[in-house]
């Protein structure tokens, strides 16, 4: 009996030795049950196996249980903010309801941080209903957690701060490029108290879990904010109520009978029943060029596609690692080349300017400067200023949210101080931290290369080798400048994986929204108008050189777009090489994918492909797509403003589709309401057809 005693001893004691090697249960000789997990007790278990480290986990575990769960600027700048956080405090340890709403409305630690649920709002609606003892004033800090530079930590760095797609900081611009590595924090104080006391508090309690907080003076916010009424938001009103007079008046007089007056004609053109029928006529104008519907239409679509996964960037998401890991992925390459996108257009532009002055010229023999400058002046400005106008006097009026004060407040007073740079049509060299409508940087290069092609097209008409050789030297010296560009400021034309803010507008700013860097592809569409308007090229194909020309074709775009995937995955060191190459010669061979299809299609060589791209799906995006362009960031950064609280992230809420349906329901009526009559007054009272008369 005493040996089977002594051998049940020994067992267990061997058992607890090899076991003591698996697992090791450390607790507190000061804390061992007195308090609970909210209190700092540590329960930590480590196997054997588990490859992060235990000061790491000790960490983490930290920024739960030591993360402030009251935050209030106890000792704040003022007098007021110090008595309103004390009568806070004091009325919360009396549960009084007022006290409770402004506790619950402030953001705590979730569950679900290392997949990404790091951007915690609290109730927005519910701080700011508060207006008992002390009103609500809604905050949404800023917070970046620091891990230093040890090796041990990068996993949880990258989870937390959800996979560094953009690397920012939190003195990074946010109204339009997102910042992405932030944690924003909505916390809800007394309105006595200002950001500056906030973050004064918030950067004691968290210091010494290695957090630092940034609070915005513009991202808080109180209810019923009284805003200044400036003269720019009384002109504003003023013209939108001259627009829905004018189409007020023209609708309801419509007798559908052409004017004799200017004025009746006037009244005319804002008529919404004549703009809608004209809107939905899809018979082929006499100018129309094939294949120029489908090329704006898919381009367009792709840009859309695009844009929204940028706005989405500053959405909060539960598993926001996802959405880095989804824009990781080699296919992904898709979306981060979008400057080939945008290229497009610059074809397009290039090709149709240069088409309409080669009519002209083979008509009159030159180019009537003025009338052509007003005409483009008519054609750009009217809906664009309208958008300038709403976004920046209206808009901000119109609702409210976490990121409402970032996106839409703050991107209203970007165009206030500088939509004088956007009536000018410079607004591009100013770089995207200046900008009004930053995605209207195409509109500004547009005119610029349009107001160029002028007088180089009379040239070209003069003398055709002088011409060429200009438009030659144009081009690589454009092709020069955006490598140089690229060497000698460490950017890229290419997004890439974990790119900084800063060097997303750097690209900007230095070569991606300059026209001398651009050319390139523009003046590849001036030439290409030459040789369709005149047919120098037309040669006839078989069936099977059909199929090789077209293999070629998209063989050439596949690869285009494809070549620089590997810049997009994650882990990608940056090196400027690459980027230079790609950002010298991409548009020149994207630029000879759209040549090459651009001259089958007029050829008639697209085969089955003609009832595609002659769709009346594409006329009718003709039509619009110059209100798709301006409208779309205003609606996906609505959307941003509004929302309230974070969802799951999926690939399929790039295509939304109650944004998708509105964007398209407000370009038909921007384009019916305004562009349609303003393109119309162009003709009343410039156009050579027409025959001013005196007025009655």
């Amino acid at each position: 009996m005493a040996s089977r005693a002594c051998g049940l001893i020994l067992t267990l004691f061997t058992s607890a030795v090899l076991s003591r090697d698996c697992i090791e249960l450390t607790i507190s000789d000061k804390r061992i049950i007195t308090e609970t997990i909210l209190n700092s007790t540590i329960l930590k278990f480590q196997h054997e196996n588990d490859t992060v480290v235990e000061s790491s986990r000790f960490n983490i575990v930290q920024l739960w249980e030591r993360f402030p769960k009251v935050v209030v600027p106890r000792n704040g700048t003022s007098e007021q903010c110090r008595r309103d956080s004390q009568l806070y405090m004091d009325s919360l340890d009396r549960l009084e309801l007022w006290a409770l709403k402004m506790f619950d409305a402030t953001a705590k630690p979730p569950s679900g941080i290392l997949s990404g649920n790091g951007n915690q709002y609290g109730d927005f609606d519910e701080c700011l209903s508060i207006d008992a003892a002390v009103r609500g004033k809604y905050c949404l800090a800023s917070l970046i957690i620091n891990f230093g530079d040890e090796q041990k930590y990068k996993k949880l760095d990258y989870l937390i701060h959800s996979g560094h797609y953009i690397r920012s900081n939190i003195t990074d611009m946010g109204h339009r490029v997102p910042r992405y590595s932030s944690l924003l924090w909505g916390i809800c104080i007394p309105s006595s108290c200002s950001s500056f006391d906030l973050e004064e508090e918030l950067s004691y309690r968290l210091s010494h879990l290695g957090i630092t907080a940034k609070v915005h003076n513009t991202m808080c916010t109180v209810k019923n904010v009284k805003r200044p009424y400036s003269f720019g938001k009384a002109l504003s009103i003023s013209f939108f109520l001259a627009i829905l007079l004018l189409l007020s008046l023209g609708t309801i007089l419509d007798d559908d009978k052409d004017g004799v007056t200017n004025f009746e004609k006037l009244l005319n053109a804002f008529s919404l029943k004549r703009n809608l029928r004209k809107v939905f006529d899809l018979s082929d104008a006499a100018t129309r060029v094939k294949g120029v519907d489908a090329f704006r239409g898919i381009n367009a679509l792709a840009l859309l596609v695009a844009h929204k996964s940028m706005a989405m960037a500053h959405n909060p998401y539960v598993n926001k690692v996802s959405f880095s890991e989804v824009f990781g992925m080699p296919w992904a390459v898709i979306g981060r080349s979008a400057i080939l996108y945008t290229d497009s257009f610059l074809y397009l532009s290039g090709f149709l300017n240069a088409y309409n002055l080669l009519q002209e010229l083979e008509r009159k023999g030159t180019i009537d400067l003025k009338s052509r400058l007003i005409n483009r002046w008519f054609r750009l400005f009217p809906l664009f200023v309208s958008l300038m106008l709403f976004c920046t006097y209206i808009l901000p009026d119109i609702s409210n949210g976490p990121q409402w004060n970032l996106v839409v407040e703050e991107h209203s007073r970007v165009c206030e101080k500088n939509m004088w740079k956007s009536f000018l049509f410079i607004h591009n060299y100013f770089g995207f931290e200046e900008m009004c409508l930053t995605h209207t940087h195409q509109i500004g290069m547009d005119m610029q290369l349009y107001v160029a092609t002028l007088p180089l097209m009379l040239l070209f008409w003069k003398a055709r080798t002088i011409g060429w050789t200009v438009f030659a030297s144009i081009a690589v010296g454009s092709t020069v400048l955006r490598y140089l560009a690229i060497h000698w400021y460490d950017i890229s034309m290419f997004v890439y994986y974990g790119i900084s803010v800063q060097k997303l507008l750097d690209a900007a700013r230095y070569s991606y929204i300059l026209p001398t860097h651009r050319a390139t592809i523009y003046l590849i569409g001036v030439a290409m108008a030459y040789v369709i308007r005149t047919k120098k090229l037309n040669f006839t194909l078989s069936n099977s050189q059909v199929r090789l020309f077209w293999a070629s074709c998209f063989a050439l775009a596949a690869f285009t777009i494809v070549h620089p995937y590997w810049m997009g995955l994650e882990g990608y060191q940056y090196e400027h090489g690459p980027a230079a190459l790609f950002a010298a010669l991409s548009p020149i061979m994207w630029g000879l994918f759209m040549c090459m299809m651009h001259w089958a299609v007029c050829n008639d060589y697209a085969g089955s492909g003609t009832a595609f791209l002659e769709s009346r799906v594409f006329k009718f995006f003709n039509k619009i797509a110059y209100s798709v362009y301006l409208t779309q960031f205003p609606i996906f950064f609505f959307t941003v403003g509004v929302q309230r609280h974070a969802e799951y992230y999926s690939p399929l809420l790039l295509f939304h589709i109650p944004e998708m349906f509105a964007i398209f329901a407000i370009s038909i009526m921007t384009t019916v309401a305004i562009e349609m009559p303003f393109n119309q007054v162009y003709r009343i009272y410039f156009g050579k057809s027409q025959t001013k008369l005196k007025e009655n």
